[in-house]
């Protein structure tokens, strides 16, 4: 796999992290999907993350080695992706609900899987986390410091 395109997947892994962080912090003081519905901030923060997570996944699922390993339901990720772009209005909070509270962990360890098969990630996570220094975003960096410690585990 050349170098870029295995940055590339990289960097589209380490945002899905991000995005799964912050879907964690902007729902943690909701305890219903409708609470969440109608706290149109955290709302419209959600949903924009749950958009980037789908995006990352098409853009991994197009690298057939990747692709070749991911779960079939990334491929429904993808697609819910695009049913909250184009039907923002139609948008079922309980199923937002349901994801938040139950898929994003299972997403986040089948990555992983994934990762500790042929992707490294230490380069992507260590670009990011000066990013997100620069941004003064502490929250995120000390997020991305505990992957990049399970990264040197390997």
């Amino acid at each position: 796999m050349p170098d870029k395109k295995q940055r590339d997947l990289e960097l589209f892994i380490v945002d899905i992290f991000v995005a799964i962080h912050k879907i964690r912090l902007y729902t943690k003081q909701f305890e219903t999907a409708e609470s969440l519905r109608y706290d149109s901030l955290h709302w419209d923060a959600t949903i924009r993350e749950l958009e980037l997570i789908g995006e990352a996944l098409n853009n991994l699922l197009d690298d057939d080695e990747f692709a070749k390993v991911a779960p079939k339901y990334f491929r429904k990720v993808v697609n819910f992706r695009n049913a909250i772009s184009y039907g923002y209005f139609g948008i079922d909070e309980e199923e937002v609900w349901k994801i938040i509270k139950n898929k994003l962990e299972q997403l986040l360890e089948d990555i992983f899987e994934i990762c500790d098969q042929f992707i490294n990630l230490e380069t992507a996570i260590k670009t990011q986390i000066s990013d997100y220094e620069k941004l003064k975003d502490t929250q995120t960096v000390e997020y991305l410091k505990t992957f990049l410690s399970k990264e040197n585990q390997k």
